[in-house]
């Protein structure tokens, strides 16, 4: 029972605070938001601590085999991300009709404020963690020094033991905060009854996808892909309730190691690299989300031709999304501009709407992340077997 212990929790708290949220008096979901909040700040604080860690120990196992895995990495996220991208395209073209939807006013009043709120600074981002990382483990796979290596493994291990001894532990208490803001803004209601036809395609097109996914990665084993799921859950659920994919790092991190044991530690290196990069939700929503505003001001649909071009630029931007919640959009938007000729109302109105359904799309880019991981660390070990 243990296994199910932490995902029967965290399906309990969204039953029950979707039932019963309304009964639940203000100050206490305050104070469950603020307790949330907090610990999202104190995560945020040490992630790029953990990433630095994770990815210097696990890089200077590889030997001489870092600048391989670095390309070849970059390599298979943009790849993946732009498969991604002309699935969105392809179900966004067919399902048009379908998707045509009204021009509604998608304002919220409800707006649930923590009763404190305490910024705690980042020393370092997790951007910057992630290339200091990469760097440190270049030079020091040229220059080999025992103690750095012995260094990076115990700050990893210390990584390790607090993921597990502390944060594992109080994950439902992490995201109940979250959870009971969602119930009660509203949002996923607003979602379904505002752009519910393209929410269901979204979601559907996301499931179809991460399934062909993984059955893919676990080379068309029905039993491994349930297994993989199943152990990739409870990072998805995460990612889905507090809206963060480097908030749910942490819980798939622990969920790669219960994959691959003592087989492999290449997944501490890839899962802080693909976790704000490798983003299979944003690239199919947005895509599809793209059409449907089209089709709802009805502007021109674009030409193959260009969207070619703007989908190029849309893999290469998510090199560089902002690791908050709707952060694609800040980076699309212009591209949206330029490419797709989407006026400012336009952007507004998407942009809106794709924050509704952030929690859809950040539980496919943490599941899309885990099944990447998988099929990564074997397409890596190939090529080294190959050269061999």
């Amino acid at each position: 029972m243990k296994k199910f212990q932490l995902p029967l929790a965290l399906f309990f708290i969204l039953i029950v605070t979707y039932a019963f949220g309304n009964s639940i008096p203000l100050v206490i979901k305050e104070l469950f938001l603020s307790i949330s909040l907090l610990l999202k700040s104190i995560l945020l604080l040490l992630l790029p601590f953990i990433i630095f860690s994770f990815i210097t120990s696990s890089l200077l196992s590889l030997e001489g085999n870092i600048i391989k895995f670095v390309g070849l990495l970059i390599l298979c996220i943009f790849i993946s991300n732009s498969i991604a991208i002309y699935t969105g395209y392809f179900v966004g073209t067919t399902f048009l009709e379908f998707l045509v939807t009204e021009n509604n006013n998608f304002g919220n009043d409800n707006i649930l404020m923590p009763l404190w709120n305490i910024n705690i600074p980042l020393l370092i981002t997790n951007d910057q963690a992630l290339s200091v990382g990469f760097i440190f483990s270049i030079i020091f796979s040229f220059k080999r020094n025992k103690k750095v290596e012995n260094f990076t493994k115990t700050m990893s291990n210390i990584s390790t033991k607090f993921l597990k001894k502390f944060f594992i532990p109080i994950l439902p208490l992490f995201v109940l905060g979250f959870i009971i803001k969602l119930q009660y803004e509203g949002a996923l209601e607003n979602a379904i009854k505002v752009y519910g036809k393209v929410l269901l395609v979204i979601v559907i097109t996301q499931i179809s996808y991460l399934c062909l996914f993984y059955f893919v990665a676990s080379k068309f084993n029905i039993k491994k892909c349930l297994m993989y799921f199943k152990s990739v859950f409870p990072a998805a659920f995460t990612g889905f309730s507090a809206i963060s994919s480097a908030a749910s790092m942490s819980v798939l991190l622990i969920s790669m190691e219960k994959i691959f044991k003592n087989k492999s530690t290449l997944y501490k290196a890839i899962v802080p690299a693909v976790i704000n990069t490798h983003t299979l939700g944003s690239a199919i929503g947005v895509t599809i989300l793209t059409f449907a505003t089209i089709k709802t001001f009805n502007a021109p649909i674009p030409t193959f031709e260009s969207f070619v071009i703007f989908a190029f630029f849309y893999a290469l931007s998510k090199f560089a999304v902002a690791a908050v919640p709707g952060g694609v959009l800040l980076i699309v938007a212009p591209l949206l501009e330029k490419y797709l000729a989407f006026s400012s109302e336009m952007i507004g109105i998407i942009t809106v709407v794709y924050l509704l359904f952030d929690p859809f799309g950040t539980a496919t880019n943490v599941t899309g992340n885990g099944g990447f991981t998988i099929g990564f660390t074997k397409i890596f070990n190939f090529f080294n077997k190959s050269k061999k």
